[in-house]
């Protein structure tokens, strides 16, 4: 004999009780988020930060030559000849936490030191325009103002540490003033 009540039948994997499907949180919501959140949501710590960046020329100091008006200057520099960029700072640290840093924000050329792939040399006549002038192996880079720092409880920026920096990023070559 039958009874008043269906058979009890088990509900399917992600359905409800009338049997549609219940709605399911998209694959991304499972995703890690990018990096760690501080606990009062200000960003991770620590942290470089960069300011007051301007495009120069990063000359090296030793390949550098100075004249008067009127004076040719010669510079040469041969194949595998380095020279770096420049950083100061207020408390003594590694130059490569700035230069990763540049690079993130600059782009993947940006180094502390760069070295001539091939023989340079040049030569140039200080116009009589000009008091005085220059002539250098260098290269294209950057120049800025640096932060290391945190935040603290309130979010409040602290800053640890600070200098400048003047790093070269393309290939070299013969500027003058």
């Amino acid at each position: 004999m039958g009874t008043a009540f269906a058979e009890d039948a088990p509900t399917p994997v992600n359905a409800d009780q009338d049997g549609n499907p219940i709605p399911q949180a998209p694959d991304e919501a499972d995703a890690v988020t990018n990096g760690p959140v501080h606990p009062d949501g200000c960003p991770p710590d620590p942290s470089i930060s960069i300011t007051n960046a301007k495009s120069v020329f990063v000359g090296d100091k030793s390949k550098t030559v100075y004249g008067q008006s009127g004076v040719t200057l010669s510079v040469s520099v041969a194949k595998g000849h380095t020279w770096t960029g420049t950083v100061t700072y207020a408390a003594k640290l590694s130059e490569s936490i700035i230069v990763a840093s540049a690079e993130e924000t600059f782009g993947g050329s940006v180094s502390y030191a760069k070295t001539t792939t091939v023989t340079l040399g040049g030569s140039w006549k200080v116009p009589a325009s000009q008091r005085d002038g220059w002539l250098a192996l260098g290269s294209k880079g950057y120049s800025f103002n640096w932060e290391k720092g945190s935040y603290n409880g309130g979010c409040k920026w602290i800053v640890s540490n600070h200098g400048t920096a003047k790093l070269p990023a393309l290939s070299p070559y013969i500027a003058h003033s």
